[in-house]
C-alpha cells in the first residue's frame, strides 16, 4: 500500500463498468486515499463483485483504491492479459466468488486454474492489438455520444432560457400557469379496463413497469384506482434521484395506453402548446426553482411533497406561434436520435467485442 501524493489514484467509480476506459481524468480527482501501487501496463481487475467488470489497463503509473488486483504481466502481453481477463472463462471462475453480501474473486481459486496462452508474445501481442483497435472504435463513439449529449444540454438552457433563437422568430414569448395549458387526469381504471401498468423513469421515460422491474409491481385488486394514461399525456413522478433532483416530468410516448398509480400527477396538455416542446422544456432545468421553492421533502426525503393546487401553478415559458414550439421539438428530437444511434453503435461494438472474446478464450 502507499499514499503517495503524486500518484493519481484509480477507483470503482473512475471506470466505465465492461468497456475498461476512465470517465475522468484520474490526475485532475485531488484525493489523497491510499492504494496499491501499479505501473504501466498492469492490469487492474475489481475483485468486488466481479460481475461488475470493473477493469482497466493504465498508460501511467498510480494507485488502485479499493478492492483491485493488480495484476503484473510475466512472460505475457499485458494487453492480451487484458483481454484474458475479460474472456468468458477468467469470467466464469472469478464469479465463484466469496462472501454473499460482498462478494468477491477468489484468488486462490483462479491463479490455480488453467487458461489457454498462445505462447509467442508476438502471437499475444497481435491479439491485444486487435482488441484495441475495437477499443479505439468504443472510446471514439462514446467520445461523440458525450459531446452530444453536452450539446443538448447547452441548447436546453439556451433555447428555453430565451438566450437563443431559431431565425425567423422575434415575437415574445408567453408566460402561462401549467393549468392555463393543461387538465389533470382523473379517469380511473374502471372494470380493470387496462392492465399494463406503467412507471416513470428519471432516465428511460414512460416505460412498462415489467420491462423496467422485470416483473409487475402494482396489485392487481387495486388496478381499478389507478389513473388512466394515454398516449401524449404527461406524467410527473415525485420521486427524487441524482438525476432527476425535483422528480421527473415525462410524456408517454409509447403509442399505447396504460394505467398509473395515484402516487403520480398525469396530465394532458391544451391545443395551444405542441406536447413536444412542453416535454424537452421538462427535460430542462428551468422548471427546477419553481418546485425547490414550492416543495417539501417532508418525512421522506426521496420524494418531493408538493401540493396540487401548487404544482398546477407553475409557470412556463412558450413561443407565442406554434411554428416556432414545433421547430424547437423538431430541434431536440434530432439530437435525441443522433444520441440514440450513436449509443446502438457503441452497443452493437460491445457485442462484437463480447462475441469475439467468447470465441478467442475458450
Amino acid at each position: 500500500m502507499s499514499a503517495d501524493p503524486t500518484l493519481p489514484r484509480v477507483e470503482y467509480e473512475d471506470i466505465i463498468s465492461g468497456i475498461g476506459l476512465l470517465n475522468k481524468d484520474v490526475k485532475l480527482k485531488g484525493i489523497s486515499k491510499p492504494g496499491i501501487v501499479f505501473n504501466q501496463g498492469d492490469v487492474l481487475y475489481g475483485k468486488l463483485r466481479p460481475y461488475l467488470h470493473n477493469w482497466f489497463l493504465p498508460s501511467f503509473s498510480g494507485l488502485a483504491v479499493g478492492d483491485f488486483w493488480v495484476l503484473q504481466p510475466k512472460d505475457a502481453d499485458s494487453s492480451f492479459l487484458f483481454r484474458l481477463i475479460q474472456g468468458q472463462q477468467f469470467d466464469d471462475v472469478a464469479n465463484q466468488s466469496i462472501g454473499t453480501k460482498m462478494p468477491r474473486a477468489d484468488w486462490n481459486l483462479v491463479s490455480k486454474t488453467l487458461f489457454f496462452v498462445p505462447p509467442s508474445i508476438d502471437e499475444q501481442a497481435l491479439i491485444g492489438r486487435y482488441f484495441r483497435s475495437i477499443d479505439n472504435l468504443i472510446t471514439l463513439h462514446q467520445r461523440k455520444l458525450d459531446k452530444t449529449k453536452k450539446l443538448k444540454k447547452a441548447f436546453l438552457n439556451l433555447i428555453f432560457g430565451q438566450k437563443l433563437r431559431f431565425r425567423g422568430f422575434t415575437d415574445s414569448w408567453e408566460l402561462r400557469k401549467l393549468e392555463e395549458i393543461s387538465n389533470k387526469v382523473i379517469e380511473k381504471n374502471k372494470d380493470c379496463k387496462y392492465t399494463e401498468t406503467f412507471t416513470n423513469s428519471a432516465e428511460l421515460g414512460i416505460i412498462s413497469q415489467r420491462d423496467f422491474f422485470d416483473k409487475d409491481i402494482s396489485n392487481n385488486e387495486n388496478m381499478n384506482g389507478y389513473y388512466v394514461v394515454r398516449n401524449g399525456d404527461f406524467v410527473y413522478n415525485p420521486r427524487v434521484s441524482t438525476s432527476a433532483p425535483v422528480g421527473p416530468i415525462k410524456r408517454n410516448n409509447l403509442g399505447r395506453t396504460g394505467i398509473m398509480s395515484p402516487l403520480y400527477y398525469i396530465f394532458h396538455t391544451h391545443d395551444i402548446v405542441d406536447g413536444r416542446y412542453l416535454e424537452y422544456y421538462f427535460s430542462s432545468t428551468k422548471w427546477h426553482k419553481f418546485m425547490k421553492q414550492n416543495g417539501d421533502s417532508g418525512v421522506r426525503s426521496d420524494r418531493l411533497a408538493i401540493k396540487d393546487t401548487t404544482f398546477i401553478k407553475m409557470i412556463i415559458p412558450i413561443p407565442s406561434k406554434m411554428k416556432e414550439q414545433r421547430k424547437v421539438g423538431i430541434f431536440f428530437k434530432l439530437l435525441d436520435d443522433t444520441i440514440i444511434l450513436r449509443q446502438e453503435k457503441i452497443n452493437q461494438l460491445i457485442k462484437l467485442k463480447t462475441i469475439f472474446l467468447k470465441n478467442m478464450f475458450i
